[in-house]
């Protein structure tokens, strides 16, 4: 079962550099074959690799220091990390630091050992985001030899379960500065660090394989040794708990210097002006509900100091959720959980920014508060650089108006950008804007030609002054931008006309300009890293595809090629017997839009023999889920590829990162999840491959995929025959309301109610087949939503599988026993 031998020797889509001092050199760790691998020294700027050392020799001299009986295999070394150094190399093994030179041998020596990524952080730390945080794309890259589970700190200091990263896969998080992300060995449970997101347009972080007792398990009261627990939660809220009652009394803005005045303050919930004489006034009443209060964090004064700016907050409403855990370690009778969360129709925190006079010491009447009332989100972006108004963003309740607003000093509110939508403007993935030092000038992506781009927008004058990037394709993400040269680096989809539209490469743009050249080639998914230093002299590029192994080259700032550091071919794969996953696409719905997929035969593949298809899904509009790397080719069969079925993955319409027009067709409309276009792209793929039996056609999901797998049957039960719908969202008035909002609006009408499987259970088929699995500790999906869908099934009397799993978590359907129930069910139905 899983990925063979040879794909899972070359699986690793991204070689992880470590650069040595200077940025001209770095080392890596190549796979050999499974289990086994060299360290390999890379020459940048001499365009040469080498092995690091002599594999060979060390093998054989740390076997004769440590007296070992057997002999210690060179490409299996027993430790992860080195320091390399002129002529010589040093490792840590045993709890002993070492180093090793070809003419003195091995020795061991004393001092520091650096070992793993600086920026994962040793200690749990509560999120500190704020209206201040701006957005930043982190990249995820998991280099270890399990999957990654990733959780996050609320502002609350709470942990909460996010997601996982397979082995060898990328994630990028559309995330802020200052939140805290916490990332756990999926199998061992051990933490391998916590990220704190710096204030940067984009970061790039590679969890790399440390020996994890060396690296994080030797700190004094060892406080991330240990999984995720019911402890954890406390220990973080405590923290959280001190750190507040240390930021009581006097707290001065991020913007000013507390040792100057004016300063502003917050003292028993009310508003203290401290002026140069060192008279403190009350500019405020106090508050009279607990839910209001003052940000101390965010009071912004004026840079002539006359005027300030200071937020003020009411909570909202959040809805109580409970779990039951059946087997709590601490006691011997099941145990209530609960946690507050805000859910679909819920009130987001309500923000204020509210005007003052420091000369008059009072509040200045800002008018027009209409153009910022029944927000879902404000965020700070401060004084214009004269000082004659203060700017923030606004994010309306239903993500269909966005604007840009300026308060004057005379509480004037005037309009600097505005961008409105029928649909939705997708904050959820999209949302990107930086402020350009010592200017009025803001960079924002929008999709308002119909592809996200970026735009230079003068705020001073409340205009566009430049497109920056246009095209029919895609931004995805800033990576970086150099204010002297005017120059800005994109991560883009869809840029060359001729590939795959999901292919990820980079791009280099002009800020005064629309000019923009590519930086990255070869026709496959394109992942890099910089050398370190604001030079940016090279980066490592990785690309494949899931019919192309891994490649990688090192290119210089302009994008040329250094030199080629890793490189597989077809043919070598070939001859090892892999079967690679055929690409596929052909025309959608609308008869022009091409709609791209991928179909995987079994493992024992006999063409003369005709196979079930089994579509996996998932249509939740935030993403395209179709792979495209080799890695994610693999890691995503890895459970099917046994099963003898032919396993396809599509992106219809309605899903991200084509045009805004294709993306549209999710807006209340979660029943479609592209299934017009599935149906047309399977039935034209099996015209040409007789060996697809679309007679018995069967689909599988988690999470958004475990409500489309079920929605399948009730809305295009004509085509698919049986499905197994894991921790479904099958009642998306229970989700969040960051995601159900996004897709389906506000209020909370009609549209959840037409769009929710629990509604439209009646229209099961009697004679298809569904099967459902939930988790009793689903965090991310409550589990009452199959139960809501459950219980409309049995008032309509039809006949479906249940599978609950008392204490599991979200998409419990994809491993371990609810893995082994679905395939069962599967093949009964799709084989029978």
């Amino acid at each position: 079962m899983g990925p063979t031998a040879a794909e899972r020797c070359f699986a690793e889509t991204f070689v992880a550099p470590h650069w040595l001092p200077g940025g001209q050199a770095f080392w890596y760790r190549r796979q050999m074959s499974d289990g086994k691998y060299k360290f390999i020294y890379v020459d940048v700027q001499g365009k040469s690799t080498r092995p690091a050392f002599d594999h060979e020799a060390l093998a054989v001299a740390l076997a004769e220091h440590v007296q070992e009986q057997t002999k210690i295999d060179p490409e299996a070394l027993p430790f992860s990390w080195i320091e390399l150094e002129d002529s010589h190399v040093r490792f840590r093994f045993e709890e002993q630091i070492w180093r090793f030179e070809p003419v003195k041998g091995l020795s061991r020596c004393s001092g520091t050992f650096n070992q793993g990524n600086p920026t994962l952080m040793r200690r749990r730390e509560p999120s500190a985001h704020t209206a201040t945080s701006r957005p930043v794309t982190v990249t995820f890259i998991n280099n270890t030899r399990s999957h990654l589970l990733l959780n996050y700190a609320d502002h609350k200091g709470t942990v909460r379960p996010h997601g996982s990263i397979s082995q060898g896969k990328t994630c990028f998080e559309k995330t802020y500065s200052g939140v805290c992300w916490r990332l756990e060995d999926g199998v061992s449970r051990q933490l391998r660090g916590v990220y704190r997101v710096p204030d940067k347009v984009h970061d790039t972080v590679i969890v790399d394989e440390v020996d994890v007792d060396e690296y994080l398990g030797k700190e004094g009261e060892n406080p991330i040794g240990a999984p995720l627990g019911e402890g954890d939660v406390a220990q973080v809220q405590e923290h959280r708990k001190t750190q507040q009652d240390d930021d009581d009394g006097v707290v001065q803005s991020s913007e000013e210097d507390i040792s100057t005045a004016p300063h502003i303050s917050v003292r028993d919930k009310i508003l203290w002006l401290l002026d140069e004489q060192g008279v403190e006034s009350q500019l405020t009443e106090a508050n009279s509900s607990e839910e209001s209060y003052w940000n101390d964090k965010m009071i912004f004064l004026c840079p002539n100091k006359a005027f300030a700016i200071a937020w003020y907050f009411q909570e909202g409403t959040t809805t109580t959720e409970y779990w039951i855990k059946s087997y709590p370690h601490t006691q011997s009778h099941p145990k209530l959980l609960k946690d507050e969360r805000r859910l679909a129709g819920d009130c987001p925190r309500i923000e204020q920014p509210r005007l003052f006079s420091l000369t008059l010491k009072q509040e200045i009447e800002v008018t027009d508060k209409d153009l910022f009332s029944n927000h879902y989100q404000l965020s700070h972006l401060g004084w214009a650089e004269d000082g004659s108004e203060y700017r923030f963003l606004y994010h309306g309740r239903g993500h269909k108006t966005f604007r840009i607003l300026g308060i004057t000093c005379a509480g004037l509110v005037r309009v600097l950008y505005e961008e409105s939508s029928d649909t939705f403007i997708d904050i959820a993935s999209k949302l990107y804007y930086n402020l350009l030092s010592n200017s009025n000038k803001l960079i924002l992506a929008s999709e308002r030609d119909g592809y996200n781009h970026l735009y230079l927008l003068d705020l001073e004058q409340g205009k566009t002054e430049n497109q920056i990037t246009k095209g029919e394709w895609n931004v995805h993400m800033v990576e970086h931008i150099d204010e002297e040269s005017n120059q800005i680096w994109v991560s883009t989809y869809g840029f060359y006309k001729d590939e795959d539209p999901y292919h990820r490469h980079l791009v280099q743009a002009k800020l005064y300009d629309t000019e923009c050249k590519a930086l990255t080639e070869g026709d496959g998914t394109h992942l890099w890293s910089w050398s370190p230093g604001e030079s940016r002299q090279y980066f490592v590029d990785s690309w494949s595809r899931v019919d192309l192994p891994p490649q990688t080259v090192v290119r210089c700032l302009n994008g040329t090629m250094q030199l080629q550091v890793e490189g597989t071919s077809v043919e070598e794969l070939r001859q090892q017997g892999w079967m690679p996953p055929e690409r596929f696409h052909c025309l959608g719905r609308d008869g022009e839009t091409l709609i791209y997929g991928t179909i995987t035969k079994p493992t024992h593949f006999n063409p003369r023999r005709s196979y079930p298809v089994l579509e996996d899904i998932y249509a939740g509009p935030q993403d395209f889920s179709t792979p495209k790397s080799f890695q994610e080719a693999v890691d995503g069969n890895r459970d099917w590829r046994e099963e003898d079925y032919v396993i396809v993955r599509i992106d219809g319409m309605g899903t991200n990162w084509r045009s805004k027009k294709f993306h549209d067709v999710c807006y209340q409309n979660l029943n479609d999840a592209g299934f017009p276009d599935r149906i047309i792209w399977i039935t034209k793929a099996a015209e040409s491959r007789e060996w697809m039996d679309i007679s018995r056609v069967g689909i599988i999901g988690s999470s958004a995929g475990g409500q489309n797998a079920a929605s399948a049957l009730l809305h295009f039960g004509h085509f698919y025959k049986v499905a197994v719908a894991d921790s479904g969202c099958h009642d998306n008035s229970l989700a969040g309301i960051e995601w159900a909002e996004q897709w389906l609006g506000h209020p909370v009408n009609e549209s959840y109610s037409q769009h929710s499987n629990v509604t439209h259970a009646a229209k099961l088929p009697d004679s298809a087949k569904l099967m459902l699995i939930a988790g009793g500790l689903d965090h991310a999906v409550s589990h009452f939503a199959t139960m809501r869908f459950v219980q409309q099934l049995n008032k309509a009397n039809k006949i479906y599988e249940l599978v609950f799993l008392p204490d599991a978590g979200h998409s419990c359907g994809r491993c371990g026993y609810g893995l082994k129930r679905a395939k069962q069910f599967l093949k009964t139905n799709l084989w029978s």
